[in-house]
């Protein structure tokens, strides 16, 4: 037997005494308190964790880990960053993607005939590539620096009118108008520019036009207080109460109606946060306001809703989120998805493809587990159970009350309930695929996005095309071009272009398609999608007629197709439709919050609706996280993110001090707009 003798005490606390006798012991206490608070605060497993960016699996029973903390269904962006928070704070996660190939949801890449395109993700703001940025801090956070971006040239915009009679005597008619960064203290410019293509010199237009920017950066900087009610205790939420009310107020208005109060009426930012006169029928009778509101119109394709039903809030986050440009990754966008979802394997969990969530399992009122599925099995294949502590639903709320959930369940009962909800799903897309032979350089494709809009009168055009698809052109198209996007393109797909055209589409044209299978939905259907892709590739050679030759293959994706491959609800792009409805106080539950009526169960809706894009998913997934971790477990990924934050903001500036960098990552982390 071996026995270990306990050295004498005193020499071990010898070394203490000067300092017992210079600081009483309640300071020594304190100090103590302290040193190990901070220790607790500072433990964050996946602080210095090496990422091996692999792709997901399919789905088989014997690859569910055991022991599971925390389940995430849907592997799209907030899907992904929920996850990889979550293992990031030591939690043993399993992310179940329905694509039966890869994950990513509406970042995912596929390629057809050796050519290569995105499905969502076709360009985001400059803020989410650079890591002093919030957003592109909270990226590098969760993809440990290996998601790269590039920035866009200006005009990182461009739209596109077609030939117009209807001008002001004396005044241009220029059928392009180019939109470039516009941060202080280049603002002033794109007004000016702006202003200059459509009515030289206008002093009351420029004037205006300012009023319509500062109510964009009003509508960025409240959805930031939006968010930190979602965070805080109730008791706290008096501090950014006035911001979240003229959020409220704001969001209640449409576009059209805000356009005639700011440029009919001389609305001033005091007078719209007071009331919002509507906006009498019709086309706008004047020529030069015709063409402002248009123009003004230029982020409508990045929520799909029309002026007269879109809400305002959802024109002003799209504005400010690209007022300091644009960004794009480097290589496909399916890489980030990849390396966030991989961070999963390092704490013991794991990400499988191919795994169709038939119900979440809730049991005595609390959500315990999913009934999974192979994808390619279809509806008769075998069904697995697995449970966990914790289970987060990342695909939309629709998803989760028509399909998820039990039907008797009190949650579903009152989404259904008329008087409790009022949002409704947003609208689809249709997709144009385009492969084109010829390096992008020698072709001489734009590096820019083309906007093609089909009238001035943007509501009228709206209300033809949701008639009467086959006669009427799309109101907006969407022209994107990867390749000269994506600095790697060059040298993984040499010799080839390619191109994406994306117009708005109505799950009800297509309803009597709903359930059968890809490649097998008949004649009719094959007419009617190449009726609609007749209008795309018209619209593609008459803005860039240098590639009418050169399509060598094109494909077309409709609502359906949202359906089959990102398993969206009736084909919502968006998810949530971004319509005046949105913000009412009424709907909070089931759009802006993580929680939910179900102990334990959490879904990630919270901010997709703040910003329907790549980054507003981010930021829900990263919310759904926090509401899981709890005020204790959030406290600790604010500190590691901070930490992190602050090591780029010391990289840009050397010269800054550690506590100088710390302070100014918790001044941006608190206050920087969302859309930034």
């Amino acid at each position: 037997m071996l026995f270990l003798t306990m050295p004498p005490i005193g020499p071990l606390i010898s070394p203490l005494a000067p300092i017992t006798l210079i600081l009483p012991h309640w300071t020594i206490l304190l100090l103590f308190v302290f040193a190990t608070f901070y220790l607790w605060l500072s433990y964050w497993p996946g602080k210095n964790v090496k990422v091996a960016p692999i792709r997901a699996s399919p789905f088989s029973p014997d690859k569910v880990p055991k022991n599971l903390d925390t389940i995430v269904i849907g592997s799209g962006s907030g899907g992904s960053s929920c996850s990889n928070i979550l293992a990031q704070s030591g939690q043993r996660v399993l992310l179940l993607e329905q694509h039966e190939e890869r994950t990513g949801g509406c970042t995912h890449t596929f390629r057809i005939n050796g050519c290569e395109w995105d499905t969502g993700l076709h360009y985001t703001s400059e803020g989410m590539g650079l890591p002093t940025h919030r957003a592109g801090a909270l990226l590098k956070f969760m993809t440990k620096g290996k998601q790269e971006w590039k920035r866009l040239d200006d005009p990182y915009d461009q739209i596109i009118f077609p030939s117009d009679s209807l001008v002001g005597e004396g005044k241009p008619n220029n059928a392009s108008y180019d939109f470039n960064s516009a941060t202080p203290p280049d603002a002033p410019t794109l007004v000016r520019d702006l202003v200059e293509r459509i009515d030289p010199g206008n002093e009351y237009l420029i004037k205006q036009f300012e009023v319509w920017m500062n109510l964009a950066t009003i509508i960025n900087k409240s959805f930031t207080a939006l968010g930190w009610t979602r965070i805080l205790p109730k008791f706290l939420h008096f501090i950014v109460r006035k911001r979240v009310d003229q959020l409220y107020k704001l969001a209640s208005y449409t576009v059209r109606d805000v356009q005639y109060a700011v440029f009919n009426e001389g609305y001033s930012i005091e007078r719209l946060l007071d009331k919002c006169p509507t906006c009498p029928d019709g086309p706008e009778p004047d020529p030069v306001l015709r063409r402002v509101k248009a123009v003004l119109n230029h982020p409508i394709g990045d929520y799909a809703v029309q002026p007269r039903v879109a809400t305002f809030a959802a024109q002003g986050i799209t504005m400010a989120h690209y007022m300091e440009g644009a960004s794009y990754t480097v290589g496909p966008t399916q890489n980030i998805s990849i390396r966030m979802s991989s961070m999963l394997r390092n704490f013991g969990g794991e990400a499988l493809c191919d795994a169709t969530v038939e119900q979440i399992i809730i049991e005595k009122g609390r959500a315990v587990g999913v009934l999974v599925r192979n994808t390619s099995a279809g509806k008769e294949g075998t069904i697995t159970e697995i449970r966990a502590r914790n289970i987060v639903c990342a695909t939309s709320v629709f998803n989760l009350h028509h399909k998820l959930l039990p039907k008797d369940h009190p949650s579903v009962k009152d989404f259904f309930d008329p008087t409790l909800r009022t949002i409704q799903e947003s609208n689809g897309h249709v997709f144009l695929f385009c492969k084109i032979k010829g390096d992008a350089k020698d072709l001489g494709l734009p590096t820019h996005n083309l906007w093609y809009f089909n009238s001035y009168d943007i509501d009228e055009a709206f209300d033809k095309y949701y008639v009467d698809p086959v006669t009427h052109r799309p109101p907006t198209c969407y022209i994107g071009f990867p390749c000269t996007k994506d600095p790697t393109w060059p040298t993984r797909l040499p010799g080839i272009s390619n191109a994406i055209l994306i117009s708005d589409g109505l799950y009800d044209w297509f309803e009597k398609w709903h359930g059968t299978q890809v490649h097998e939905r008949g004649a009719d259907y094959e007419i009617f999608k190449d009726q609609l892709a007749k209008h795309l590739l018209d619209i593609l050679y008459e803005t860039v007629p240098q590639v009418k030759e050169r399509v060598e293959y094109w494909t077309l994706g409709t609502p359906l197709t949202e359906v089959s491959y990102l398993a969206s609800f009736h084909a919502a792009s968006y998810g949530t439709k971004c319509d005046t409805n949105i913000f009412k106080r009424l709907n909070d539950r089931w759009t802006t919050t993580p929680h939910t009526c179900i102990p334990v169960f959490i879904w990630r809706e919270a901010m997709r609706c703040f910003l329907p894009a790549v980054c507003g998913a981010m930021y829900g997934g990263i919310l759904g996280a926090s509401a899981v971790l709890g005020y204790t477990g959030s406290l600790r990924l604010v500190f590691a993110f901070l930490s992190d934050f602050a090591r780029s903001l010391q990289e840009e500036n050397p010269k800054m001090s550690k506590i100088e960098a710390y302070i100014k990552a918790l001044y941006k982390f608190g206050t920087e707009p969302v859309a930034n």
